[in-house]
């Protein structure tokens, strides 16, 4: 046998993958295998897909272990540097962020393409957050590194803007207009913005349109479908359209289109909302922020100047249908629930060291941990075995899978614990518009002080903890305190009704103040 036939093998493989029949997909490729003791890295590249849609992380780390070993000389560098993504991936979802940050590294430095190679660096950008004591000069190789592969793209800069218009020209940049955190947050620029003073233009990304995305696309606002567009004719639409700011909503996150920064198609160029740190770029002029997040307007984790709004830099404006509050579930359980429904790869050692102290100093008290890693066995398996290692009481520990209705779920928690330095975002208001508080722990960079600006904005500053002690010694308070937790069940949701988080007039205001200030500057 030879390639041929397992391309022919791989054709039927690939198509019972694509129609989700895994254990016959997977089979194809095992009995190939073994009957010709020949392995071929796309057949375990397929694999490792198959175990990835089964969720099955742990097996899948350990076949691409293998995989990048055994093919670590492979002329097919594109396919290799795909097993070092897809095993960056893994790493992440599992919350070994250390091992994500060097895979990413690993497939952008073998990877043939640049746009891909700025893919995976971003992903390793992103992963970096949820290290424990991250210091700012590791932060800055990977920019480095990002700014080194965005070199290579040699996109050609466009000359300095020479255009006055009688309205500030906004422009936002999105692959995020849809039902997904960002979406819960951008529709005061698009609809509450000064019509006198400004024009706005919107470029979405995204190909997909959903319900958000349909009534986002009712504001007043000139509309771009870029979707699957290059990032120079992106480019080429900005300065078309002589946008004055623009402003990218995506960071280092999926999707993004932060290499569009390096056309200087506007005048002023800025990040901010989906993502939590530094673009890394000196093409950024600066990342939105606020005077909680960013309490001076520079810091050695960024590289672009931080925007301080005087309130909140989140203007929080669910499309979610919630459910009413219950009471705390303390109240009937005469035991505390804390919880934690943040995505698992926040959730590092050092956090489950201090939930485990917590429990310690909380008689009875129970620990509700949900994410869809909870959902296979495999899964709930590996957490399972970390939290024994790190001697926590599996007794008083309940695992939950995600669910479609999981907002009803906080019924059955009495206080959030938020996550460090990777704090929840949208996570932290979903739990917060339930009634049910979250304790946060600060953090020494603007993504890490999210929950810090939320609870400030709200009133609830005594719940924001400037150490690990006194994240302990906060959360072990509010649990003794059963009256002000029912109370809190009753009335959060309307604080934050009428707080700076949902006042998207004032916000607006804090923002249009802010773009006027950023455009007298550059004249």
């Amino acid at each position: 046998m030879d390639r041929d036939d397992f391309l022919a093998v791989y054709g039927q493989a690939l198509a019972c993958y694509k129609r989700q029949e895994y254990d016959r997909a997977w089979q194809l490729v095992k009995d190939f295998q073994e009957q010709t003791g020949i392995k071929f890295l796309l057949g375990g590249l397929l694999q490792a897909y198959i175990l990835r849609a089964q969720k099955k992380y742990v097996s899948e780390i350990a076949l691409l272990t293998s995989l990048v070993h055994d093919f670590a000389d492979s002329e097919d560098t594109k396919r290799l540097a795909d097993a070092w993504s897809l095993l960056g991936a893994a790493h992440r979802m599992l919350g070994e962020s250390e091992a994500a940050v060097a895979a990413f590294v690993q497939s952008a430095e073998i990877e043939p393409d640049t746009i891909k190679k700025l893919t995976e660096t971003s992903n390793a950008i992103f992963s970096a957050n949820a290290i424990e004591n991250l210091s700012a000069a590791r932060m800055q190789e990977l920019y480095g590194l990002y700014r080194h592969y965005l070199q290579d793209m040699q996109g050609k800069v466009f000359p300095a803007p020479d255009c006055q218009h009688a309205k500030i020209r906004v422009g936002y940049l999105s692959a995020d207009l849809r039902d997904h955190a960002v979406g819960q947050f951008v529709k005061p620029f698009f609809t509450g913005f000064d019509r006198a003073a400004f024009e706005v233009f919107v470029y979405q990304l995204n190909a997909e349109s959903d319900f958000v995305t349909e009534d986002l696309r009712h504001a007043p606002v000139h509309w771009r479908m870029m979707a699957g567009q290059d990032f120079a004719a992106i480019a080429q639409a900005v300065r078309a359209d002589e946008i004055d700011i623009l402003v990218e909503l995506g960071g280092h996150t999926a999707g993004n289109a932060l290499p569009v920064f390096a056309y200087r198609a506007a005048k002023v160029q800025i990040c901010g909302i989906g993502y939590f740190n530094s673009t890394g770029i000196s093409e950024c002029d600066g990342f939105l922020s606020d005077v909680y997040c960013s309490p001076a307007e520079h810091s050695p984790y960024f590289t672009e100047r931080l925007l301080q709004l005087p309130h909140t830099h989140f203007c929080y404006q669910p499309y979610k249908k919630f459910p009413e509050p219950v009471p705390p579930p303390c109240r009937q359980n005469k035991y505390i629930t804390f919880g934690s429904f943040n995505n698992f790869a926040k959730v590092n050692d050092g956090m489950l060291c201090l939930w485990r102290e917590l429990l310690q100093q909380v008689p009875n008290s129970r620990l509700l941990l949900k994410h869809q890693l909870l959902g296979t066995e495999e899964g709930r398996e590996y957490t399972l075995s970390r939290l024994r290692k790190l001697q926590l009481p599996l007794e008083r520990i309940e695992l939950r899978s995600y669910s479609a209705d999981y907002l009803r779920e906080y019924g059955d928690m009495d206080i959030a614990l938020d996550t460090s330095p990777y704090p929840g975002g949208l996570t932290t208001c979903e739990a917060l518009y339930m009634g049910v508080p979250v304790v946060t722990l600060t953090g020494n960079r603007h993504g890490a002080r999210f929950g810090k600006s939320f609870l400030c904005n709200l009133g609830l500053g005594e719940l924001v903890a400037e150490s690990p002690e006194q994240y302990v010694n906060i959360a072990r308070t509010l649990a003794g305190d059963g009256e002000l937790l029912t109370a809190l069940r009753q009335t959060l949701r309307r604080m934050m009704q009428a707080s700076p988080l949902m006042d998207s007039q004032t916000y607006m205001q804090d923002v249009e103040n802010l773009y006027r200030q950023i455009m007298l500057k550059r004249e």
